[in-house]
């Protein structure tokens, strides 16, 4: 499909395109956002684990933090230099952080 297919077809869903209004099947707003996830999720099967004791279909916690200019630009730095992504980088300094102040 090329881009001017795509962006047409694009076009056409975003305007044209009218569900039946009382359609079994249709979803709208976050009904279809969900369902939309679920389908890839099952076709690809999630994120991996980062946890290697997780069962199955169990879901890794999710923390934000909000971060200096300084300090992100330091972590995107380390990231580029290790060729690794950014989260990978925080969840080995929080472990190593973690390991270092606990006690054990």
């Amino acid at each position: 499909m090329t881009t001017k297919d795509y962006d047409a077809a694009a076009e056409w869903a975003e305007t044209e395109m009218t569900l039946p209004k009382n359609s079994a099947t249709a979803r709208r707003g976050d009904q279809a956002a969900a369902y939309g996830k679920t389908v890839l999720e099952r076709a690809l099967g999630g994120r991996p684990s980062i946890d290697p004791d997780a069962a199955p279909g169990q879901h890794s916690k999710v923390r934000q933090v909000r971060l200096s200019q300084a300090v992100n630009d330091q972590l995107e730095a380390i990231a580029h230099h290790q060729h690794r992504r950014t989260s990978d980088v925080m969840r080995d300094a929080l472990a190593e952080y973690l390991s270092t102040h606990s006690g054990r």
